[in-house]
């Protein structure tokens, strides 16, 4: 059985994550809670349902990139190997950037609602404010490897080099 909670390289698997959620997890309840009680207040305008199946094309690569991310961090971690290929290839932290760019912003649009964009402002800026200390034990852990992989791919933004 693999011990997914057993420190790899005096790292834990939640890393910084606990305090990213912390961070964020406010603004998520408070976009449910304006959603569900102040549906006018939520809403986006009628005029821009046409954006509604854009939902859709953003919430299906946001899950994807997001199930692929935590498959091989189970995976990778469990090994203690840094891992920087598929999703992570893709970005640094892929489970956050999906829901920052993907997920959040879809189901916003599938809701035709503003609300869930704002815990997507906090997601990033959470990411932003927490992740350094991270990825400073990554690079103590890894190395050259790590560092080469900063080099190489962004921390949140799909695609982008650094």
């Amino acid at each position: 059985m693999i011990n997914i909670f057993k420190k790899q390289n005096e790292m834990t698997i939640i890393g910084q994550g606990g305090k990213i959620i912390l961070f964020t997890l406010p603004s998520l309840i408070a976009a449910i809670l304006a959603q569900i009680y102040f549906p006018q207040f939520a809403a986006l305008p009628a005029g821009l349902s046409f954006l509604q199946p854009v939902g859709y094309l953003l919430l299906l690569p946001g899950l994807v990139l997001w199930g692929a991310a935590i498959f091989q961090l189970l995976t990778g971690f469990s090994q203690g190997t840094l891992v920087t290929t598929g999703a992570y290839g893709v970005v640094r932290n892929p489970i956050y950037s999906s829901a920052t760019f993907f997920i959040l912003p879809g189901v916003s649009l599938l809701t035709m609602t503003w609300v869930y964009f704002v815990p997507a402002v906090f997601l990033y800026v959470g990411v932003m404010i927490f992740i350094g200390h991270e990825e400073q034990q990554l690079t103590q852990a890894f190395g050259k490897e790590y560092e080469d992989y900063l080099a190489r791919v962004d921390r949140m933004v799909p695609f982008k080099k650094p």
